[in-house]
C-alpha cells in the first residue's frame, strides 16, 4: 500500500463499534494509515481549500479525531488474541 500525499491520505471516521467488528488484519492497516497522516496543518503543504474539502475526515495527528481513532484502533487490538513471537 502506498502512502500517497496531501488528500490521499484522509481516512474517514468509522464509530467504534465498527472497528469491534473488523478483522484483526484490517484494523493493522488501519493503524499503518492513521500513523501516516500527516503531523499538523502548520507542517502540510496542502491548502486552505484542500484541507476543507476533507470535512469529516481524519488529516492530522494534532486533531482529537485522530487521537481518539488512533486510541481506539489500539485498544480493541490490545484486546485481540495474539500469537508470541518465539526465536
Amino acid at each position: 500500500m502506498k502512502k500517497g500525499h496531501g488528500l490521499k491520505r484522509a481516512l474517514p471516521w468509522i464509530e467504534r463499534s465498527e472497528l469491534e467488528d473488523l478483522p484483526t488484519g484490517a484494523l493493522l492497516a488501519r493503524l499503518k494509515r492513521l500513523r501516516w497522516c500527516e503531523e499538523s496543518h502548520d507542517r502540510s503543504d496542502m491548502s486552505d481549500e484542500e484541507v476543507a474539502s476533507a470535512a469529516g475526515m481524519i488529516l492530522f495527528k494534532e486533531d482529537d479525531a485522530w487521537r481518539s481513532a488512533y486510541a481506539d484502533v489500539k485498544e480493541i487490538l490490545a484486546g485481540r488474541e495474539h500469537r508470541e513471537n518465539k526465536p
